[in-house]
């Protein structure tokens, strides 16, 4: 959660200028150490993306690629209703109709947190997809997605696979581990995940958005001589800490004037990349946070003109804005937002689920559970997906309990 960061955000800029510049695509830190009060500056300037940039030229040789059905999924999530016994879980009983919970280890690590969702159908089987960032002592590590079979007749069904998201610039002066050429790891808070015609596009705070390639998964090697070691060594040999598979980004648009980014989704017509602003409406009750639509071509490429800006109300906050945006969602004149951090408890969580039609003085607000983070809407069967992130001892409230589960409502009831 990018709220957690903020503290870090502010210093870093009292500090130093910053400055979006491709330094943004090498930096060590992680995006949402920058100021968010960057943004306040230019909120009176003209939201733009620039043209995309390939950066795939590291892989074009000497790698061999697999797609997500090639995947050995190691993982084995709980089916059931056991995900609603997590911490702050609110949700309607009527209203729920799937959800998984993670092995012992995922739900309860300290050292990766999930952000982002989406998902997508590939012969024949569903497929989730979820990113993670990495923390504390494993933050070098950087970000990660979660590939995971919801399929019930595939043999697959609820087994997963964590893939080490990676990129073409290798960091100076590591600690901690060695580093290697050709690739590292991506230091980002993959704050949210879209799919689009076989490729994910990744919030990147402050950057845009980043690109990957779903055919283009490389197997690495794995092992316990691995655990410290990332890139190719001088003998062709690939590492990545362990992880038995990589997926490398191949391209990124900037986008201007719209961040922090901290979510994305493809609309329900299928025209749009919308992306979330995420400010507490405490810290940060100054500012006023957007949501904008980018229109995508059939290449994936976001489109420089026609850009929709929403800003969206909720009188839970004092300045009666959206504060606390996790995940955004468009279908025709609505957006349904997963909101954490307002000033109000529900059955035991401050999150809540507002759906706002443009030009509206407020929001429809609907129970969300506690800790709840980015939206995915699965159209075939009318599903509203979300996750929620907190290990045991982490969030505000949550104290020992595991808060941490991924579930779907029945969308028709928040219309």
């Amino acid at each position: 959660m990018i709220q957690r960061k903020l503290f870090g955000w502010m210093l870093l800029f009292a500090l130093t200028s910053i400055g979006c510049t491709n330094n943004d695509i090498a930096s060590t830190l992680k995006e949402e150490n920058l100021s968010s009060k960057a943004a306040v500056n230019r909120a009176a300037a003209d939201v733009s993306v620039n043209a995309y940039t390939d950066t795939s030229a590291y892989i074009n040789s000497g790698f061999s690629f697999l797609n997500p059905s090639q995947i050995d999924k190691n993982r084995q999530a709980i089916g059931g209703s056991a995900y609603t016994e997590v911490y702050g879980f609110n949700i309607p009983e009527e209203n729920r109709v799937r959800g998984i919970r993670w092995n012992t280890d995922d739900e309860t690590t300290s050292l990766w947190r999930p952000q982002g969702i989406s998902g997508f159908t590939k012969d024949g089987v569903r497929y989730l997809l979820v990113s993670w960032y990495a923390k504390d002592e494993a933050e070098f590590k950087g970000s990660r997605i979660t590939l995971i079979d919801i399929s019930p007749s595939s043999s697959t069904y609820l087994t997963y696979r964590h893939i080490l998201l990676v990129q073409p610039d290798i960091p100076a002066g590591t600690t901690g581990y060695s580093q290697y050429g050709s690739y590292a790891p991506l230091n980002v808070h993959a704050g949210g995940i879209a799919y689009f015609k076989g490729k994910i596009y990744l919030s990147s705070t402050n950057l845009g958005v980043r690109v990957f390639d779903l055919n283009k998964i490389i197997e690495v090697s794995t092992g316990d001589t691995t655990n410290d070691k990332c890139g190719k060594d001088s003998n062709g040999n690939l590492f990545a800490f362990n992880y038995r598979y990589i997926l490398p980004q191949t391209g990124y648009q900037k986008i201007n004037n719209a961040n922090p980014f901290s979510t994305i989704q493809v609309n329900d017509e299928g025209t749009q990349f919308w992306t979330g602003q995420y400010y507490s409406g405490s810290a940060d009750a100054s500012i006023v946070p957007k949501v904008f639509g980018f229109p995508v071509d059939t290449n994936g490429r976001l489109q420089n003109t026609g850009i929709v800006t929403v800003t969206p109300k909720n009188s839970l906050f004092t300045d009666n804005h959206a504060h606390g945006i996790q995940g955004v969602f468009r279908k025709g004149n609505r957006t349904w937002l997963s909101c954490t951090g307002s000033p109000s408890n529900s059955y035991g969580s401050n999150a809540r689920l507002a759906r706002y039609t443009d030009g509206a003085d407020d929001t429809v607000r609907f129970r969300w559970p506690y800790g709840a983070e980015s939206l995915y809407y699965e159209s075939q069967y009318n599903y509203l997906w979300s996750l929620t992130e907190y290990e045991p001892n982490a969030g505000a409230q949550n104290g020992s309990q595991v808060n941490r589960c991924i579930f779907a409502v029945d969308f028709s009831k928040y219309e």
